[in-house]
């Protein structure tokens, strides 16, 4: 089982669009794949129901119960969330950091891919815990620059604390204009400081992303000849090729 945690503390960097494209691709590729919605906005289930059946909301885990995965489509599993998960986040006892990997150390999934909320709460925390690898979108504003230096350090506190193998697996621009200038910037900024992190493939920006959303449809239902489906394709095979599969 391979465990991936899309995190980044600022909101707006195409977190849940990405795990949706991306946990599609790999349930298109035969993986059974399982995605977890640990955000309270609960923007990712929204993408399959309008409201979650109550045995499979993540909040189930913070009531000493345990949700199931409910199939959403062929390979594709979801344990989702609502606003009312968003009471737990106070609740910092010891054991509640471990609660997503008790969980998940109990199912057999090739693939999990968990949905952070814009924060670095309990919810992101039990995330980073559980996984094996983080994978970081970021925009290409000033803001989210400054906030991945402080979202690595909590990455490696974690890491040392919690004595586990988490992986940066990598970060990646998602919604670049790349004729813009600040783009170039920003881009070369990246390059220096985290050349290592930083994946080849630009997710471009376009309102198709959000049309498709709306239509409940992956990008790739939607226009699969799309530069945006495109770039998630590559992004896909960068990932598989450093994660090994």
């Amino acid at each position: 089982m391979k465990r991936i945690a899309i995190a980044n503390q600022k909101g707006g960097v195409g977190k849940t669009v990405s795990c949706y494209f991306l946990a599609h691709l790999f349930s298109k590729d035969k993986y059974n794949t399982l995605i977890v919605d640990m955000d309270p906005q609960g923007n990712l289930t929204s993408c399959f129901f309008q409201e979650i059946p109550y045995e499979n909301n993540i909040k189930l885990l913070f009531q000493g119960q345990t949700p199931s995965p409910i199939k959403v489509e062929e390979n594709l599993f979801l344990i989702g969330a609502d606003i009312t998960l968003s009471k737990y986040e106070a609740e910092l006892k010891f054991e509640n950091f471990y609660k997503l990997k008790n969980l998940l150390d109990k199912l057999t999934f090739d693939i999990v891919l968990v949905d952070c909320p814009p924060s670095l709460g309990l919810f992101t925390s039990n995330a980073l815990i559980a996984v094996d690898y983080v994978l970081a979108p970021c925009d290409t504003s000033k803001f989210s620059l400054l906030g991945l230096g402080d979202f690595f350090e909590t990455v490696e506190k974690i890491k040392e604390n919690a004595r586990t193998s988490l992986e940066i697996l990598g970060i990646f621009i998602c919604g670049g204009q790349e004729r813009l200038n600040l783009f170039k910037n920003i881009k070369s900024l990246l390059e220096e400081k985290y050349h290592k992190y930083l994946f080849d493939t630009v997710i471009p920006y376009s309102i198709k992303v959000g049309e498709s959303i709306s239509q409940k449809k992956t990008i790739f239902d939607f226009l699969p000849g799309h530069k945006v489906s495109k770039a998630y394709n590559d992004l896909y095979r960068e990932i598989k090729e450093r994660i090994k599969l």
